[in-house]
């Protein structure tokens, strides 16, 4: 029997790293996995420095925001080595508690605010942004009341559905090519 290889990610279920851990696992065609949300790139790195994960999965840079600049700077005096690089689409929902709520407030990862910029100030020129780390995290805060009610969420389709969440708006990103590329890595 093959030993569980244990695959760490920046986020957590249903996040964005997630999708691309399980691609990456997927392409290494591992069987025997454990999957570890670990919320942060500083987190992931850290994990796999002290042992408690195999391999990590880490996004690097987005094609609208640019570098991911917890990555670069949780990287910093590391040597840890690229195994893969890949890349997932991302496509951003605005979700809301329900269809009634009027948005005042948006929170989310700051790559996904960035990666919707223009779009937010168009559709919501007054709500206030404020970033947290994972944008299935903010999700699920709010679904969990953790945010105010007047709170709308960007996140994949599937965590904003997984949190029982109102859809209301799809795709949201300012361009139709939003990628993000991640780095499988290991020691």
């Amino acid at each position: 029997m093959s030993r569980t290889i244990r695959l760490g990610y920046m986020g957590i279920p249903f996040s964005n790293s997630e999708a691309m851990a399980i691609d990456f696992a997927r392409q290494m065609n591992w069987k025997n996995l454990e999957y570890v949300p670990l919320m942060s790139s500083r987190n992931t790195i850290d994990a796999l420095l002290r042992g408690e994960i195999d391999y990590g999965v880490i996004a690097v840079r987005n094609s609208s925001a640019g570098v991911v600049a917890e990555t670069e700077k949780a990287l910093e005096g590391t040597h840890v080595r690229k195994v893969l690089e890949g890349s997932e689409r991302i496509h951003h929902c605005m979700f809301t508690l329900n269809d009634k709520v009027e948005v005042r407030q948006i929170c989310s990862h700051i790559q996904a605010l960035g990666q919707c910029k223009a779009n937010l100030a168009e559709m919501y020129p007054d709500a206030k942004q404020f970033d947290c780390s994972d944008t299935a995290y903010a999700a699920e805060m709010l679904s969990k009341g953790e945010l105010p009610e007047d709170c709308g969420v960007l996140c994949r389709k599937a965590a904003g559905e997984n949190y029982g969440l109102h859809l209301k708006h799809e795709n949201i990103e300012d361009r139709g090519d939003n990628e993000t590329f991640f780095y499988l890595i290991r020691l």
